[in-house]
């Protein structure tokens, strides 16, 4: 009986229970009234016991129509209710589907149907919503991750600095099983140098071993992904300690003309570099490029304004702020200095004999001798002129002296015959040194420089080409 009544229309339904009612009703009429013909006979007081009977079997008729009626209308009014109490749960925010009562008609079912399929539409569009505004939070967070890092390596003062902050970013941000930045110069020895990595012993120490020709990324300069089932495979894997089973993505970038920088990053073992994830690495990349650019245009900037344009050596400028630091940090420790100072003799007769070019070529030459001569920490100044300044620190005199006498040694051994024509003599340098000592009173640099002139003045008397060293003038 259910599922006939949910099958027909509500107009179908009440006109069926009116219809029932009538025909109920016409039946007792006609019992009622056949019944009172057969008792009838004439009788008064018989005729208006039936009038009774008839007007019970109607009004009983009637009370049965009208609960048939208000039964009907109850359940149409139950299922509307249901209905109404749905949509408050929708206006609520509660999508979520409830056991429903089975429709009282065709068109309460048809009305629930539709209003099933608002909520299941609803329903998508919040999941739709909730998936864009997770989308737009995760972005936003990149974004001010980015934005961090920006700011991070603007405040850097050296390129250290950015090397360890590229590193901790694209590894916490891409889930980064390795992160190892590489650095190539072809002028440098090892010419290639790893400058950062995560773990920091994820590369063997052969790395500098490793040939930048061969590197397809370096030899075109372009960003490249190896997969784990691809046959060609980064240079850079195979001086890391545990590359297996895992996708590559390799970003070079340029800084200035000679450093070609490599960033070699290592997914975890069945994870893929999608295309987002390789726009979010080449971002950071050339973000770390455009600052690292501009600390390395500062430092030539610097060093241009610190450096002698024809000998490539410190210029007097930015003489006394590096030997004021090399005194206190000898005060503080309690190191040795040793400086000398450099006359090439019979400059001026070379100049005036063979020009300008000659004598130019004689100073860049002594500043090859130099480079090739002392170690990376010690310190060379183009005092002026034909003149120049040596600084020696943690050397004491003894050293120092031997030292003297290799740079002697290595400009005397340069053949001048085959720049300068008509070379009649081979030049040669006078020198004199002086230590840093309490005992002689020669603490500050005044005096040191001082006390390193005068030795070079004693050399210069003595007939030239020797080597004089600092002695305090004896008490009269």
């Amino acid at each position: 009986m259910r599922q006939i009544t949910s099958q027909t229309s509500l107009l179908t339904q009440i006109l069926v229970v009116c219809g029932s009612s009538a025909l109920i009703t016409a039946i007792a009429a006609v019992v009622s009234i056949a019944g009172a013909a057969q008792d009838g006979g004439g009788n008064p007081q018989t005729g208006l016991f039936l009038q009774w009977r008839i007007a019970i079997a109607v009004g009983l008729a009637s009370v049965v129509g009208l609960t048939l009626m208000m039964l009907a209308i109850n359940r149409v009014i139950q299922s509307l209710r249901d209905l109404r109490e749905g949509m408050k749960r929708v206006i609520g925010g509660e999508l979520e589907n409830r056991p429903s009562r089975p429709p009282v008609s065709s068109d309460i079912g048809q009305l629930q149907q539709t209003f099933d399929k608002m909520v299941s539409r609803l329903r998508d569009a919040r999941e739709e919503n909730d998936s864009i505004q997770q989308a737009l939070t995760a972005r936003k967070r990149t974004v001010d991750r980015l934005l961090d890092f920006s700011q991070t390596i603007q405040g850097a003062g050296k390129s250290e600095q950015v090397y360890s902050t590229l590193c901790h970013f694209l590894q916490s941000e891409l889930s980064l099983a390795s992160v190892t930045i590489l650095c190539h110069e072809a002028d440098a020895t090892p010419a290639t140098q790893v400058k950062a990595s995560l773990p920091a012993e994820c590369c063997t120490a052969a790395v500098g071993e490793m040939d930048g020709a061969l590197c397809p990324c370096l030899r075109q300069s372009q960003p490249r992904c190896f997969r784990t089932d691809s046959p060609v495979r980064c240079s850079v894997d195979q001086f890391l300690k545990d590359p297996a089973n895992k996708p590559a993505y390799c970003v070079p970038f340029t800084v200035g003309r000679k450093l070609q920088f490599m960033v070699h990053m290592l997914l975890l073992a069945g994870e893929a570099w999608s295309e987002e994830r390789r726009q979010l690495a080449q971002t950071y990349v050339n973000t770390a490029q455009s600052s690292l650019t501009s600390l390395h245009l500062l430092a030539e900037a610097e060093q241009e304004s610190m450096t002698d344009a024809l000998t490539g050596l410190y210029n007097r400028r930015s003489m006394d702020q590096l030997l004021e630091r090399e005194v206190a940090l000898c005060e503080r420790h309690g190191r040795p200095l040793t400086i000398f100072m450099v006359d090439m003799d019979l400059f001026k007769q070379v100049n005036d004999a063979h020009g300008h070019a000659a004598g130019d070529y004689l100073l860049k030459t002594f500043a090859d001798c130099v480079r090739i001569t002392l170690r990376k920490t010690d310190l060379a100044f183009r005092y002026g002129g034909d003149e120049f300044c040596i600084a020696l620190p943690t050397t004491p005199l003894s050293q120092a002296q031997q030292v003297v006498q290799k740079l002697r040694q290595a400009f005397a051994a340069v053949d001048f015959t085959s720049a300068i024509a008509h070379m009649d003599h081979q030049p040669t340098l006078s020198i004199g040194i002086a230590e840093r000592s309490q005992a002689q009173n020669v603490l500050t640099l005044t005096a040191l420089l001082g006390a390193a002139d005068q030795a070079l003045y004693e050399a210069k008397n003595a007939n030239r080409n020797c080597v004089k060293t600092y002695a305090p003038p004896q008490a009269a």
